[in-house]
């Protein structure tokens, strides 16, 4: 490939070579793929052109928070191939070996929990979703995937994602005996959440020219899925079980309605591809689980962190009934304890939900897909809400083929929520 150039120069030099072709009379199937050729470019450029480029983790000079209740930086062990140490699922030394590094922490990745022909049906049904969703795209075509934002994080417009190998990737075995290993407690549920899709940025492969394109990163952020005050709380949120789930918003309700008295807590991402250093995706703060505490209690009054919009504040976003996200600005100097945790394809990270996590934006040539995914403990939820959780994820799943239920396990229909296995 030839050195990096701007998009506007590879579509005038298609314009050029277009034309050259028309005088020389070149037959009708040449033209016919070269103008295609121009079409991508052209829907190519006037993307970049519409677009400013995001600026991340810019400090403002206004802003300088006190650091207070941070832990010390952690150094993480690696591996020969770049990745963070990972854990295999047997012997049973080896489990005791990742619990004990998941207390110190606070995550922990599993590997070969998908194995690469599941990744690829996984990625496919990726594919599928947003080439039904956005005309024009098409997943050999680099141009085309200029008709995707990165607005939204890279994630799938709909809060809950119920797909027949998204699904039976929640039900696998060897990811719900992880589940059960770090909770302590084999009778859970697991989450119905999304999958994420991060664009390639840079030296991408254009009309054998090698392209960056900047515009296509999606923002960098880092927050906590919780209510820090609520969280510590000695009672049970009693609004989540109020929950009907006749919005899919309200699977992702249930995420964010979590607090210490029905803990411990567990988030997790699925990688479908490899993750590397530079191809965008989780960071977490190791050991923040141990400080989060006497952090939640050296923040004060909720009123100061709640429903304001100033980009240079740390927030409260609420969701409601004592729910609610917590997100950290640009100028926090909790970013200087972030760390990219790398992951192979097939892999299962997990961390405490109390760890401060987020994601950085892809800065390589490899695309990047990942699904969510965490566990409840079954006896959290009343007779009632589970009883209208059930009915609705059968639904879902009644759709998602003909024969789909009928080929799962009774555990599978267990942990999945079907109704009809709600019962000890």
């Amino acid at each position: 490939m030839q050195k990096n150039v701007r998009v506007s120069e590879l579509y005038e030099s298609q314009v050029r070579k277009l034309k050259r072709l028309h005088r020389n009379g070149a037959c009708k199937t040449e033209l016919k793929r070269e103008a295609v050729h121009l079409g991508e470019l052209k829907r190519l450029l006037r993307h970049v052109r519409s677009k400013t480029r995001p600026k991340y983790n810019q400090t403002p000079a206004s802003y300088s928070p006190v650091r207070t209740e941070y832990p010390a930086h952690m150094n993480l062990p690696i591996d020969d191939e770049g990745f963070i140490v990972s854990f295999s699922l047997s012997p049973d030394s080896t489990e005791v070996s990742a619990v004990q590094f998941y207390q110190k922490f606070g995550f922990v990745i599993f590997r070969d929990i998908l194995d690469p022909d599941e990744c690829n049906a996984s990625q496919c049904e990726i594919w599928d979703a947003l080439e039904q969703q956005y005309p024009g795209l098409h997943r050999s075509s680099i141009p085309s995937l200029s008709v995707l934002t990165s607005q939204t994080y890279g994630l799938s417009s709909a809060p809950a994602v119920f797909t027949p190998q998204m699904l039976r990737n929640r039900c696998n075995p060897k990811l719900v005996k992880v589940m059960r290993l770090l909770l302590g407690d084999n009778d859970i549920l697991m989450s119905h959440d999304r999958w994420c899709f991060y664009r390639p940025t840079k030296s991408l492969g254009i009309c054998e020219t090698a392209v960056d394109m900047p515009e296509w990163k999606t923002a960098a952020s880092l927050h906590l899925d919780l209510n820090p005050w609520t969280f510590i709380e000695d009672k049970v949120n009693v609004q989540v079980q109020n929950l009907y789930y006749d919005n899919l918003r309200d699977f992702s309700k249930e995420m964010n309605s979590v607090n210490e008295v029905t803990g411990p807590h567990l988030q997790g991402v699925l990688a479908l591809t490899d993750s590397m250093e530079n191809d965008g995706g989780t960071v977490l703060v190791p050991g923040f689980h141990h400080v989060f505490s006497s952090w939640v209690k050296s923040l004060g009054d909720i009123k100061n962190f709640a429903q304001h919009s100033d980009p240079i504040r740390n927030r409260l976003v609420w969701r409601g009934g004592g729910s609610g996200s917590f997100k950290f600005c640009d100028s926090d100097p909790i970013h200087h304890l972030k760390q990219r945790i790398t992951v192979r394809a097939g892999s299962l990270l997990l961390w405490d939900q109390r760890l401060v996590h987020g994601s950085v934006p892809n800065d390589s040539n490899s695309f990047r897909m990942a699904q969510f995914i965490r566990p409840f403990r079954r006896k959290t939820y009343d007779s009632m809400r589970l009883e209208r959780r059930s009915k609705v994820v059968t639904a879902h799943l009644e759709s998602a083929g003909k024969n789909f239920i009928s080929s799962l396990t009774t555990d599978n229909k267990r942990v999945l929520g079907l109704h009809g296995y709600l019962d000890n």
